[in-house]
């Protein structure tokens, strides 16, 4: 009876060991996998960064055009403004 319960206890330490090795190396195929995609997005965040850096002085010509549009049409609104409280407005 002894042996059997010794043999039995070794079986489920086997058992618990492979389960655990199993699980530890799915773990690490998962981490890997990770890694290899945090490199593609870090790859990919990178390019990013190149292709919009040009636009910060674009933006700025741009902001510059449309600060002046805003202040010619400002005065367009107070022409419009005098004009109609010439006509009775």
């Amino acid at each position: 009876m002894e042996t059997v319960l010794i043999w039995l206890t070794l079986v489920i330490i086997a058992v618990v060991v492979l389960v655990l090795a199993v699980s530890l190396i799915l773990i690490a195929l998962s981490l890997i996998r990770a890694d290899r995609k945090l490199k593609a997005l870090a790859g990919g965040l990178d390019a990013i960064r190149e292709n919009v850096s040009p636009l910060a002085t674009d933006l700025t010509t741009i902001n510059g055009a449309a600060v002046a549009l805003r202040d010619q049409l400002r005065g367009v609104d107070g022409n419009l403004q005098r004009i109609i409280r010439v006509f009775g407005g």
